[in-house]
């Protein structure tokens, strides 16, 4: 590595960018509002009339399998008055059935009934149908886009290459939770990418694992890395209760994987789960963190969980430490790690460039 590649960098990102109402509404506007976001998986939409929801910024969106086993999205309201069709996740029948009015709507969007029909004479059903969204599914993933042209490949990019052997679309999830972290969500991001703590935040959790031998790549305005276990450490003991994944190739059995696809769905992958986690911006100084984790059928739910917790714990811990300082009036950032936090700086780059500005 030349001596200029590990020069120190600057930080990006002003401190308002942390704490600011305004800057949040900002981020919400151009970056959520214009992005691709994870809203279930493939499983969790095993039936038709299953459903998610997911807020895109300002745009709350559901995606819902249909009866011809395809995925759509729509933009969550009632083309009457506006009214979101649904909260959470489900199954929603044959038919999407407003709770204000009873307007209902079939699995594609279509207006199928209007209570007192007689009340609305020459309505036109077609131009009060659901109005569309972009849904496409990868790895057994499926996403929600605000709008319905946007392609699912290109935000990809090459990310699905470098993933290693892993194929999440053959394991099952076998928990989901969210942890509060209360901070901003860039911060819980820049942590996932930041392979400078790695030796000192995590020196118990992460001791078995080389972290001189990381590797990683920038792809675009995602990030995907690789990092092997050390010489001399323990190989990963196959569990009754926690089966390893059985497709997995010999170099990935012995390492472990982070990865992100830009802005805020980050990827932990090791020999015996593949866990999605996305920062979901909940106000400036709070992120809910949506956990999913997938791995062979059968394994124990209760353990995988308890090891995920564990590590994030740590991660939010040294998150909300920094978020408790960011309105001070000394609040900044020293010299970053020309190589280990480079990452950092790449990550503020890219969203600096989602908001069009530009440092």
């Amino acid at each position: 590595m030349t001596a200029e590649r590990l020069r120190p960098l600057r930080a990006l990102l002003p401190p308002a960018a942390y704490w600011s109402d305004e800057w949040f509404d900002t981020e919400q506007e151009r970056l959520f509002g214009a992005t691709w976001h994870l809203a279930a998986t493939a499983c969790e939409l095993g039936r038709p009339g299953d459903y998610a929801t997911v807020d895109a910024g300002h745009d709350p969106l559901v995606v819902v399998r249909t009866r011809s086993g395809a995925v759509r999205a729509f933009h969550n309201r009632c083309p009457h008055r506006a009214v979101a069709l649904c909260e959470g996740r489900g199954n929603t029948g044959e038919r999407f059935v407003c709770p204000y009015h009873a307007w209902s709507f079939d699995l594609d969007g279509t207006l199928r009934r209007v209570p007192q029909r007689a009340q609305f004479a020459g309505l036109d059903a077609d131009a009060h149908g659901l109005d569309p969204a972009g849904a496409a599914e990868w790895a057994g993933l499926v996403f929600a886009h605000p709008d319905p042209g946007a392609g699912l490949a290109a935000h990809l990019g090459e990310l699905p290459a470098h993933i290693g052997s892993f194929r999440p679309e053959l394991l099952v999830p076998v928990d989901r939770f969210t942890i509060e972290a209360r901070c901003n969500w860039k911060l819980f991001v820049e942590n996932h990418v930041d392979v400078y703590h790695l030796w000192y935040l995590h020196a118990r959790t992460l001791a078995d694992y080389d972290h001189g031998r990381f590797e990683w790549r920038q792809l675009g305005r995602n990030w995907a890395s690789y990092e092997p276990l050390r010489a001399g450490a323990p190989a990963r003991r196959p569990s009754r209760t926690v089966p390893p994944i059985a497709h997995l190739d010999a170099r990935d059995r012995a390492g472990i994987g982070a990865h992100l696809l830009f802005p805020n769905v980050m990827i932990a992958s090791e020999a015996q789960s593949f866990v999605v986690y996305v920062a979901r911006p909940v106000r400036p100084d709070l992120t809910a963190v949506d956990v999913r984790i997938l791995a062979e059928p059968g394994a124990d739910a209760a353990a995988l969980a308890d090891a995920a917790r564990a590590f994030m714990a740590e991660d939010v811990a040294a998150c909300e430490a920094v978020q408790r300082t960011v309105r001070s009036s000394r609040f900044r950032v020293g010299a970053l790690a020309g190589d280990h936090e480079r990452p950092v700086v790449e990550f503020q780059r890219n969203v600096l460039d989602a908001l069009g500005v530009h440092p």
